[in-house]
């Protein structure tokens, strides 16, 4: 008995890597020493029991080591299991997909299993875990920019930023507080689902739903809103037949200063806004840039080619409200679109304005290149909340 007790201690000296391989370590080399002293199976696991109490080896494996040692096997580590020995990954095979790979990086994964050999299991985990690749797809982009399309970008971003730090003339966050942006998208009496959102739980074999391309009898109209950091200043719709020109978009500009004088006098007065709107011809044309310089206003420079400098991209989150719904006509679509954009909270619209003074510093970032995401990371002197000192109702514009 002195002799196990002092084994025990022996081995409760050394601690393994961790706590349960110390048990189990500790638990079989006792074991062993308990089966060559004579005692049998039971006896064992119940001196077991005695130190490890609930951290004791099961009676089916105290049998199972005790059968072992009994039969003259001394060693007390797991045996490796039986099975092919894992030479799949070895580095020859790392090494021909790595060279396939970098050869034509567009193989698929059943071109590489037949050029190769190896199995799809095995090339999945050479490609992933090995390599550490994975699959992307190319993202569309409007145009490959040229030295001075990015030039032209990264100009008017800085022009822009520089506008903003001019603290002598503007004070930076009353700056952003000016900025009127202003957007155009179509929407439609029948929204249909996207693939994502039409995606629906089926019994196995079953055949996949189908979704037609276009809907029969629908309607849509073009909505145009404006926006600044505070809310909506003016929502304007196309009438069913009409177009959207240069004399039609002044006539918008003329609803806005309208809209502005009576939302937004504080800015009204002085004309103390800017006006930010992309590149499509009715806001760049003659007949419209004459009419905005015979008014007296400021528009804040815009790139060609420049989503990502986007001002206001209102169309996915409205789109997602009316995706599903179905509208008897456009007046019942054209209220429910209003209705929607008023009730965003003043959250949204401030978080946009801001960031876009993070996606000129980013556009200045990368020289000019298209990017993805929201941009930088901005001064915390832009992100505060606004004041709602000039905040007035936002009732709904008439059309």
């Amino acid at each position: 008995m002195l002799k196990f007790c002092l084994c025990l201690l022996l081995f409760l000296a050394n601690p393994p890597i961790s706590e349960r391989s110390q048990n189990q370590s500790e638990q079989r080399v006792t074991l062993k020493f308990l089966c060559k002293s004579g005692f049998k199976p039971i006896e064992c696991w119940r001196k077991l029991r005695d130190v490890w109490a609930d951290k004791t080896m099961s009676k089916t494996q105290v049998q199972v080591w005790y059968h072992c040692f009994k039969s003259g096997d001394s060693s007390t580590s797991h045996k490796p299991k039986p099975g092919h020995p894992s030479t799949e990954t070895m580095p020859e095979n790392i090494a021909k997909v790595s060279n396939l790979l970098q050869e034509n990086g567009k193989l698929s994964l059943h071109d590489i299993v037949d050029r190769t050999g190896l199995k799809m299991g095995v090339v999945m985990r050479i490609v992933k875990k090995e390599l550490n690749l994975s699959c992307k797809v190319a993202k569309l982009i409007p145009t490959e920019l040229t030295a001075a399309q990015k030039d032209t970008r990264c100009n008017i971003s800085q022009s822009n930023l520089d506008l903003l730090q001019k603290k002598e003339e503007h004070d930076p966050e009353d700056f952003v507080r000016s900025i009127i942006t202003g957007d155009e998208t179509w929407i439609c009496t029948k929204e249909p689902e996207s693939r994502f959102e039409s995606t629906v739980w089926l019994p196995l074999k079953s055949p996949c739903p189908k979704k037609a391309r276009t809907i029969p009898g629908n309607k849509k109209s073009m909505m145009t809103l404006f926006c600044d950091a505070q809310g909506v200043i003016l929502v304007d719709f196309l009438e069913p037949k009409e177009k959207i020109d240069s004399a039609r978009y002044c006539q918008t500009l003329s609803k806005l200063k309208e809209a502005l004088r009576k939302k937004r006098p504080h800015l009204w007065t002085g004309c103390k806004f800017w006006i930010h709107h992309d590149n499509a011809s009715p806001h760049t044309s003659g007949e419209t840039m004459d009419r905005i310089t015979q008014w007296g206003l400021k528009v804040l420079p815009h790139p060609p080619n420049s989503p990502d400098l986007a001002p206001c991209d209102f169309s996915p989150k409205l789109k997602t409200q009316l995706c599903g719904r179905r509208f008897d006509n456009l007046k019942d679509l054209q209220t429910e679109a209003r209705k929607i954009v008023m009730s965003w909270p003043k959250e949204f619209f401030n978080d946009t304005m801001h960031e876009l003074v993070g996606r000129w510093q980013k556009c200045v970032k990368v020289s000019g290149a298209y990017f993805e995401g929201k941009g930088m990371e901005i001064d915390p002197l832009f992100t505060k909340n606004l004041d709602t000192e000039t905040d007035t109702d936002m009732e709904s514009d008439s059309d």
